[in-house]
């Protein structure tokens, strides 16, 4: 049994000094009074000090993509449709290596920064094999939602994509059958593995697949019992989409009697709703992701989060990828997700809490990694997933230790250690699933195959780049939702 020590521990809604035991990947106990505390570390074989410290379930980033952190630096001043040329470009040609090179590198710095679990939305299909092995490795919690697309956002907007540009920006036809038993055989990997990282489907958006992929979603989903992850009303453009495709009630309600709007279902930024269809989505017990950054990266919108948590809505919360949100830190996208209501509502009544916030960071997200029949926080028979925080470092240290404190100051930078499942996944500054070094190589690598094809391609994407623009103008310009 391993026993902590003397942190203060994250309850309900404030932190308490206490000892926390886990045995096996469980907390088996949590105590707070002295006779308690010193029986726990009497029985133990190993006690941790965590005096100096908070303690707090590990942090779940809902929505990634972790292939992205290859693609730090990159292009990330533009709307997703424009913007999704240079990523598909920058993306194509990566084999096995880069990879793995590019799942280890976002593993490393999500557990450096006390995340625990991810969901990675991962398109590159080809690759899947590679990149589920490296996030094995990891040691990481995962719901890895494989694509699954056959439309392009250009011919859904009936953009003329200029002619050097149009190879880039087809997406090729899903064969049903051969995508079925490739699922199958992946389902099949993932049976014999650890258990920590979980295949789920990845439809990317309901609008870019067609009725037969609908079929297919839905009956994968059925057969094997997975979960799915997709994005949904991200930007106005999808917006608009949405209206013209489903004039009968929008997306949403097309998802509802399609049989798709279910338990299990997570959506990615979800902004451009209406009160009916947040309503609809709480009914149906359908989750979605706050993506805050990437949101206003892209230039998106914001999505309206006290309003999801009023309908009862289960919210996570998603850093989406490095190159359209900067860090892969829940630490500062908790911040932003606290404060962005502020702006448009001046009655600190409506704001979300901290505790509503550090909830979606936590366990809701645990609960769209498919975990929510657990019990969440650190409570005993809850899963050892555990971070330490120094609460003493000069950035840290404050009168009060408070949940609000904690949201407001804490950071990356003064994480101490990192459990998950029972196990230490980085202690003394060290990553021990992994040789951090030769990864770090690896990514080097990587990048040079990067360069190599961001000097062929990107002069084409930025010639066509304006005949583009021009045609999306329209489809991006200020939309109002109506409320109902």
């Amino acid at each position: 049994m391993i026993v902590i020590d003397g942190a203060h521990v994250l309850t309900e809604r404030d932190f308490r000094a206490g000892t926390v035991a886990i045995e096996g990947g469980t907390i088996a106990a949590v105590a707070f009074s002295g006779d308690d505390r010193q029986g726990l570390c009497e029985r133990a074989r190993e006690v941790v000090d965590g005096s100096g410290c908070w303690l707090v379930p590990g942090l779940v980033d809902s929505h990634t993509h972790a292939y992205g952190t290859l693609l730090r630096g990159t292009e990330s001043a533009l709307p997703l449709e424009l913007w999704s040329l240079y990523t598909i470009a920058y993306g194509q040609g990566l084999g096995d290596d880069a990879i793995t090179a590019a799942m280890l590198l976002h593993d490393a710095e999500c557990i450096r920064g006390g995340i625990t679990g991810v969901v990675d939305h991962f398109p590159h299909v080809a690759h899947a094999r590679a990149a589920y092995a490296a996030h094995e490795r990891s040691g990481m919690r995962v719901l890895f939602a494989v694509f699954l697309q056959d439309l392009s956002d250009y011919d859904l907007l009936a953009i003329d994509v200029p002619s050097p540009l149009r190879d880039l920006a087809a997406i090729a036809p899903v064969d049903s059958r051969s995508y079925d038993v490739w699922f199958g055989d992946l389902l099949g990997t993932a049976a014999a593995a650890s258990g920590r990282v979980r295949l789920a489907l990845g439809p990317n958006a309901p609008q870019r697949c067609s009725p037969a992929l609908w079929s297919l979603w839905r009956e994968l989903r059925d057969r094997h019992g997975v979960a799915v992850h997709a994005h949904a009303l991200e930007t106005r453009a999808q917006a608009r989409i949405a209206l013209q495709r489903w004039p009968d009630g929008g997306m949403i309600a097309a998802l509802e009697r399609a049989g798709l709007l279910a338990p299990g279902l997570s959506l990615a930024h979800a902004i451009w709703t209406t009160d009916e269809e947040r309503e609809r989505l709480a009914r149906c017990n359908v989750a979605v992701v706050h993506n805050p950054l990437s949101n206003l990266t892209l230039g998106s919108g914001v999505m309206p989060l006290a309003a999801y948590l009023a309908a009862g809505v289960r919210v996570g919360i998603g850093t989406d990828a490095s190159n359209c949100a900067g860090r892969h830190d829940l630490f500062e996208t908790m911040r932003a997700a606290l404060t962005l209501p502020r702006v448009h509502d001046p009655d600190p009544a409506g704001w979300p809490d901290a505790s509503a916030v550090m909830r979606m960071a936590t366990a809701n997200g645990m609960a769209i990694l498919g975990y929510g029949d657990a019990p969440s926080g650190i409570v005993a028979g809850a899963p050892a997933d555990l971070v330490l925080v120094r609460r003493d470092r000069t950035a840290t240290v404050m009168s009060h230790s408070t949940l609000d404190g904690f949201i407001a100051q804490a950071g990356r930078e003064a994480i101490e250690a990192v459990m998950i499942d029972g196990r230490w996944v980085l202690r003394d500054d060290r990553i021990l699933a992994f040789d951090e070094t030769r990864m770090l190589a690896a990514v080097a690598a990587a990048h040079g195959e990067i360069a190599e094809r961001v000097r062929a391609i990107t002069p084409t994407i930025d010639a066509g780049l304006d005949a583009i623009a021009a045609q999306m103008r329209p489809w991006l310009a200020p939309l109002t939702v109506p409320t109902d």
